[in-house]
């Protein structure tokens, strides 16, 4: 105890040489130089019936969408770039025109308030008893539909990654089409599901694989936007025939509403991706080339679909081929029209044998 006592003076007088030897903490100062950054403050929008819309907050810089975007990470558009970059993002398109339409802020504006709910929002309750042979043809048009969103999805998702930040009224609305194509995979399998049928058999997914196997994100557009959306688009504006009852109906026109848009988008980034560069016109028109090629290859071996069409389309065989045949003739008007408005204005005379066989011959 002793030798103990005797050691505790020293210590406690080591113990406080430390405590001053000892750098003192103190509070860095403060600097705010990040509240000085030179970004634009625009005047207060006003607001009209559509509230704040992307177009009314994307002005000045905010709205300015350069040719090439200059930044490789997240740099939010009209932000000040950072000194400190960081890892950059994996994007690969930074070219305006391989994405750019410019309806795209008001095709965002247009899916948010026309959203619908699958569940919620058919008439499932209204649809009553068919014929068997009328249901499972059907049931077999619905699996094809169900199947072509999902594909048209699943491959549109995988491009986000490569389009940069810049561009971002083009990502919005294309997240709004990836979800009308979720929503379009989910409600025509319950449709097949709901009445006593079953799911039918996969289609041969010629164009499925050209769709997924784009190189090109324009070529997506091509293959996705514009040829098969006027196909399917022209589809379901004759609900007058195809429909069998409310839900059909309501199923068949919501659809419709959502393919207008994805049509439009694919319109006006067809004619900007062309207007930017017309050197890019017979890149186009091969890919049309292979479009057509797929489609034809598809619509000349799925039976499935074929005589589903024609038991669902008419009372008896003779009617449904004849009506086969008319739906045929509108869907490739759709498609030609679709064309002409993207400027691509020569196409009538310059489509591949094989589908014009198989639009004029269903």
């Amino acid at each position: 105890m002793m030798a103990d006592q005797n050691l505790l003076p020293d210590t406690q007088e080591q113990t406080a040489a430390a405590a001053q030897d000892a750098p003192q903490f103190q509070f860095p100062p403060l600097d705010i130089s990040w509240a000085k950054v030179p970004t634009e403050r625009p005047p207060r929008p006003h607001f009209g019936e559509e509230g704040f819309t992307l177009k009314m907050a994307d002005v000045g810089s905010y709205g300015w969408a350069p040719d090439r975007w200059p930044y490789q990470n997240d740099t939010p558009r009209g932000s000040w770039p950072s000194d400190d970059m960081g890892l950059p993002a994996p994007y690969t398109i930074y070219e305006k025109s391989e994405v750019w339409a410019d309806n795209c802020a008001d095709l965002y504006e247009a899916a948010i308030r026309d959203r619908w709910s699958a569940a919620t929002q058919i008439s499932w309750g209204a649809i009553e008893p068919l014929p068997e042979h009328v249901e499972l043809a059907l049931d077999q048009i619905f699996t094809h539909l169900s199947e072509q969103a999902y594909n048209a999805n699943q491959t549109l998702m995988g491009w986000f990654k490569e389009i940069s930040y810049g561009y971002h009224e083009v990502k919005l609305f294309l997240s709004t089409q990836t979800f009308d194509l979720a929503r379009h995979t989910e409600a025509f399998r319950k449709r097949a599901l709901v009445n006593g049928g079953a799911l039918g058999i996969e289609s041969p997914g010629f164009l499925n694989r050209a769709i997924a196997g784009a190189f090109k994100f324009t070529e997506y557009v091509v293959y996705a936007n514009v040829l098969r959306t006027s196909f399917n688009l022209a589809l379901m504006e004759r609900s007058d025939i195809l429909a069998r009852s409310q839900a059909d109906r309501q199923l068949m026109e919501m659809t419709a509403r959502d393919l207008r848009r994805h049509l439009a988008y694919g319109i006006e980034h067809l004619k900007y991706y062309l207007q930017t560069d017309l050197s890019r016109r017979p890149q186009v028109n091969n890919w049309l080339n292979r479009g057509e090629v797929m489609m034809a290859a598809d619509l000349r071996r799925d039976t499935p679909l074929r005589e589903a069409l024609i038991l669902a389309l008419g009372d008896s065989v003779a009617e449904g081929k004849v009506r086969l045949k008319e739906l045929r003739r509108a869907q490739l008007e759709k498609y030609l029209l679709t064309l002409e408005a993207a400027t691509v204005r020569d196409r009538r005379d310059a489509l591949v044998p094989a589908f014009r066989e198989v639009m004029e011959n269903p």
